[in-house]
């Protein structure tokens, strides 16, 4: 499964656009309704809305080759978010990733993950990091279980390898979306919940093609 297109709705439209044009340097394309960014083989459509209750959360796909390389470029151009005295964070035998977590405009919380899973992936050898997609999406819902079993029962989407009432993590190494329960705080700051406001996210599915609206703020389009 692969994400290839994200839309969240922003307050002010032109400062998040700046963030990630001159903070992540990503190519940034402004539209008649918003901004569309350019991550690797994903996009990230952010048009004007309302304030909302809670924050969204995105990972961004980057090589296991080049975290080191992440890392320092990061560290220079925000504030990495730590857990105890370290900002690096190590996923568990399943997942074979490293992660550094970091605010975006109006509170996002933005993650670099490096998957094992992409070692052999080539690497650019410039000097900033290359982001290969969006790797995770974060979905705050009522209930897990029911969430779970919607997505897998109508988009045939699998759960990944951690699952419980409060989180789940469904789709493959391409892509995951990150269902939690909408009252559990985001790690790693864990002061912040799941997003209140709309999100729409369209994934490259080779199972099933379809539409699925989760409540009234979530839709997930699979084609």
């Amino acid at each position: 499964m692969k994400i290839l297109n994200v839309s969240i709705t922003v307050c002010d439209v032109a400062k998040a656009a700046q963030f990630y044009r001159d903070i992540l340097l990503l190519p940034v394309d402004v539209t008649p309704t918003g901004a569309e960014v350019v991550i690797g083989s994903s996009r990230l459509t952010l048009t004007a809305g309302d304030s909302f209750e809670g924050v969204h959360h995105l990972a961004f796909g980057i090589l296991p080759s080049e975290f080191e390389l992440a890392h320092e470029w990061l560290a220079r151009r925000v504030s990495l978010l730590q857990a105890g005295s370290s900002d690096v964070f190590f996923g568990g035998d399943d997942w074979k990733s490293r992660s550094l977590y970091f605010l975006g405009p109006e509170g996002i919380i933005l993650e670099f993950i490096a998957r094992d899973a992409d070692a052999s992936t080539a690497s650019s050898n410039g000097e900033t990091p290359q982001m290969l997609s969006i790797s995770e999406v974060g979905i705050g819902v009522d209930v897990v279980p029911d969430t779970v079993a919607t997505l897998s029962e109508e988009l045939a989407i699998p759960t990944f390898y951690d699952y419980s009432n409060t989180f789940a993590a469904m789709g493959s190494h391409d892509g995951l979306l990150i269902v939690v329960d909408q009252e559990r705080l985001w790690f790693p700051n864990k002061i912040s919940q799941p997003a209140r406001g709309p999100l729409t996210v369209q994934i490259e599915s080779p199972t099933r093609k379809s539409r699925l609206v989760l409540g009234s703020r979530i839709s997930i389009v699979s084609g």
